[in-house]
C-alpha cells in the first residue's frame, strides 16, 4: 500500500517555480529576438512566456500556462473575493464551528454546477451533507461517524486526555477542490489518453477554458479515466487525516529509534529521516510500526470506502504555515479546518 503517493505531485508543484523561471527566460529570450530581427519580423499576436511542447505520458504536446499564470483566472479570483465568495485562502466563507459553509467555489471563485455533480457521481444530498460538516465526500453521516468513532479507539482506547489528539480532514474530499498545485486538466494534458478526451468533452462540452473550473474537483481525474504515467488508472481521491498529538510523535520516535538500531529501516527511510523534510509529517515506517492499530482502521476503511485512507502524523503545533513558501499550499490550522470529534457514546 503505498502512503506518500501524493509527493510526486507536490514535487512537481514545486518544480513549477523553476518552470515559470524558464518560461519568463524563453519569453525575454524571443522578445529579444523579434526586436534584433528588425520589423521584417513584426509579431502577428503577443509573444508567449511558456514552453512549445512539453511531454504528457511519453508524448509530445503543447503546454499552456498554468492556472495561477492566467491573467483571467487572477481577475476571477479578486472578483471573487470581493463578493465574499471566497476568503483569502481561497475557501468558502463559514466554518464548522458555525454550522455551515457556502456552495462550493474553488480558490478562483468558479461554482460548482449542476453538471459537474453529475459527472462527479454526486448528489445535492451528499454536498448538503458535505456544507454542514456531516460527511465529506463519498462518505455517508453513517459512515463518516463511524469512521470517527473506530478511528479515536485506534488512537487512544481510552482517551483520558483526549485535548491530546487534534484530527482534521484534507484534501478534495474535505475542500470539494483539491490545492493550488492541482490545475484543473485541459485538452492538452488528455493528449494520448485513450478514454478521457471524450469524458472530457461529455463533461465539459463547448465550455470555453475561462469558465472552467482553476483546479481539481473531488474524484476528476478518476471520473475522467486517466492512466497515470505507467499505464494504470488513477484511482478516487484520497480521504486525508492530519493527525497532530506529540504523544503519539514521541511514541513513533522511539520506535524509530528502535528500528534504526536494528537496521529495520529502508536507505529511503533514512534519507527521507524522521520527520519529512519538505512536508513535515512524521515517517509513515515509523508511524505503521508504531501504532498497528492504526494501520489496520486505515485499511478496513480504504476497503469500505474503496478509496485510500491516509493518516498522516505531526506533533500538537499541527504542519508548519507554508503559505508563503514555494506553491503556497500549506495544510498548518485554520479556522475554517474541518476538525473530527470522537463522536458521544450511546
Amino acid at each position: 500500500m503505498e502512503r506518500e503517493k501524493r509527493e510526486p505531485c507536490e514535487v512537481l508543484a514545486t518544480g513549477g517555480e523553476r518552470v515559470s523561471r524558464q518560461r519568463l527566460r524563453l519569453g525575454v529570450l524571443a522578445l529579444a529576438a523579434l526586436v534584433l530581427s528588425g520589423p521584417a519580423v513584426a509579431p502577428t499576436a503577443a509573444v508567449t512566456s511558456w514552453p512549445v511542447t512539453t511531454s504528457i505520458h511519453g508524448q509530445a504536446v503543447l503546454a499552456g500556462p498554468s492556472a495561477d499564470e492566467d491573467p483571467g483566472f487572477l481577475k476571477r479570483r479578486q472578483k471573487a473575493q470581493a463578493a465574499g465568495l471566497i476568503d483569502a485562502d481561497g475557501r468558502v466563507p463559514g466554518s464548522q464551528s458555525e454550522g455551515g459553509r457556502a456552495w462550493p467555489h474553488d480558490d478562483t471563485g468558479y461554482r460548482i454546477q449542476p453538471r459537474d455533480l453529475e459527472f462527479l457521481g454526486l448528489t445535492q444530498q451528499q454536498v448538503r451533507w458535505w456544507r454542514h460538516y456531516r460527511a465529506p465526500l463519498g462518505t455517508t453521516p453513517h459512515q463518516f461517524k463511524r469512521m470517527s468513532a473506530s478511528l479515536f479507539r485506534a488512537l487512544c482506547s481510552a482517551c483520558e486526555r483526549p485535548q491530546d489528539y487534534d484530527v482534521r480532514l484534507q484534501g478534495s474530499w474535505a475542500f470539494f477542490f483539491s490545492g493550488r498545485h492541482k490545475d484543473f486538466p485541459t485538452e492538452r494534458d488528455l493528449a494520448g489518453q485513450p478514454v478521457a478526451p471524450a469524458r472530457f468533452q461529455e463533461w465539459m462540452g463547448s465550455t470555453p477554458p475561462a469558465e472552467r473550473p482553476a483546479r481539481r474537483p473531488f474524484d476528476a481525474l478518476h471520473k475522467l479515466g486517466m492512466l497515470d504515467g505507467n499505464g494504470k488508472p488513477l484511482g478516487p481521491s484520497d480521504g486525508d487525516f492530519q493527525i497532530s498529538s506529540d504523544v503519539m510523535v514521541a511514541e513513533a520516535r522511539a520506535k524509530w529509534d528502535e528500528l534504526k538500531s536494528a537496521g529495520k529501516l529502508s536507505d529511503e527511510d533514512i534519507r527521507k529521516g524522521f520527520i519529512h523534510q519538505k512536508f513535515s509529517f512524521v515517517n509513515r515506517t515509523a508511524v505503521q510500526e508504531a501504532f498497528p492499530d492504526l494501520e489496520k482502521w486505515s485499511t478496513v476503511w480504504e476497503e469500505r470506502l474503496g478509496r485510500p485512507i491516509a493518516p498522516s502524523l505531526f506533533p500538537s503545533s499541527g504542519p508548519p504555515d507554508t503559505s508563503q513558501v514555494g506553491n503556497g499550499v500549506s495544510t498548518h490550522f485554520r479556522n475554517s479546518d474541518w476538525v473530527v470529534t470522537n463522536p458521544p457514546k450511546h
